[in-house]
């Protein structure tokens, strides 16, 4: 929204149907901020509504960013191909945390906790993934699990909690239970949580023994279960790492950077965190998307800032006096004169031509094998 405006744009945002209190209070903020400004209030604005409301929207609009889901980001993209509306797609992600075994595990433990737990995981660039050196991996594991068994859950508006409930309630809470049920089948090792409260509730879960082909490993989970992974070598990390249909961001804790860094360069992501989580996303200077189905384009940054913009290709005379005409030899009617001068023109930017072989009818040989190579001549 920000760099719409910046850009000198309106903006409209179609809200999930899970938020429409939230998008009604947040609008009436934006809009009041405007007013102060001395901006017209109706440069943004909020609808609600279900799939026939979005649909709506993408027929109307100049330029569509979408946040969501691969499934429905493909539909997105196939209406807006309607209109050939461009798009921005921030399709979702399975971000992992590699982290090697000279970690400094007093500050990666917190940050683990933060990066998977915070709104009960319903975060795009949540930790997903603790892709951990097998050397540090049972001391990681040891702690994770002794800290979200004191973890409280419930409602936020009867008291203060560490975890909330699922946003999306009925629609995400079996399909959670239904990934965590598979990985568990397929092999993985279930320390806690793991099964449905309510409604509205999941608790917060911890998986170890997770492999890269496991389910879990593969999809986006978008609640609080924490998938541990363990590796011998930084090789073998970057292919799990890679091993995963999203790319949208991730982090490396190293105490060695150029390590860090090096094992960064080589993850297939749209984004990457040095010993830190998700801390790109408070650079609004930075552009923000990722690759593979997490989408593609960014948002925010400066490329976020000029893709809200049309860019236009302008010319003008910069000499007062000075106008272009069409030099009186090209003019027309062509003259022979004028092919010859375009002859030598071609041949003093691009070099001598080799002339054209033809056969004795004057038309080109039937077989390229009759042909005979040529020198070129070209400038130095």
């Amino acid at each position: 929204m920000i760099s719409a405006l910046f850009a000198g744009n309106a903006f409209v945002g179609k809200v999930s149907e899970y938020s429409s209190y939230y998008a009604t209070y947040y609008e009436s903020i934006v809009r009041d901020g405007l007013r102060q400004l001395g901006y017209s209030p109706d440069l943004v604005s909020f609808v609600t509504g279900f799939a026939e409301t979005g649909e709506a929207v993408v027929s109307s609009v100049d330029k569509l960013t979408f946040i969501g889901s691969p499934g429905v980001g493909k539909i997105i993209m196939r209406n807006a191909s309607a209109t050939l509306t461009p798009v921005v797609l921030e399709l979702g992600g399975k971000d992992p945390a590699i982290i090697c075994d000279d970690a400094d595990m007093h500050q990666v433990i917190p940050i683990v906790m933060r990066g998977n737990f915070q709104n009960c995981g319903q975060n795009c660039v949540g930790l997903e993934r603790i892709v951990v050196h097998e050397k540090v991996h049972d001391q990681l594991v040891a702690e994770v699990v002794r800290q979200v068994k004191t973890l409280s859950q419930g409602a936020a508006s009867q008291k203060v909690c560490d975890l909330g409930a699922m946003t999306m309630g009925k629609a995400a809470i079996p399909k959670i239970q239904q990934l965590v049920d598979e990985t568990v089948k397929a092999g993985a090792t279930l320390l806690c949580g793991g099964k449905i409260i309510d409604d509205h509730f999941y608790p917060p879960t911890v998986l170890v023994n997770v492999t890269p082909s496991m389910p879990i490993a593969q999809e986006e989970v978008f609640g609080p279960v924490l998938v541990v992974m363990k590796f011998k070598d930084d090789e073998e990390a970057i292919a799990m790492v890679n091993s995963c249909p999203y790319g949208l961001g991730g982090s490396v804790f190293s105490a060695d950077i150029p390590r860090a860094q090096g094992i960064a360069t080589r993850l297939r992501t749209g984004m990457i965190n040095i010993n830190d989580f998700g801390i790109n996303y408070l650079c609004q200077s930075l552009p923000f998307g990722g690759v593979k189905i997490s989408g593609f384009d960014r948002f925010a940054g400066r490329e976020g800032l000029r893709g809200n913009c049309v860019v236009r290709a302008s010319t003008t005379d910069r000499i007062p006096g000075v106008k272009t005409e069409v030099p009186p030899i090209l003019q027309y009617p062509i003259s022979n004169s004028a092919f010859t001068f375009m002859e030598n023109l071609t041949q003093v930017i691009y070099g001598r031509l080799p002339n054209m072989i033809t056969s004795p009818s004057g038309s080109l040989p039937s077989s390229p094998t009759n042909l005979k190579p040529h020198k070129c001549h070209h400038r130095p």
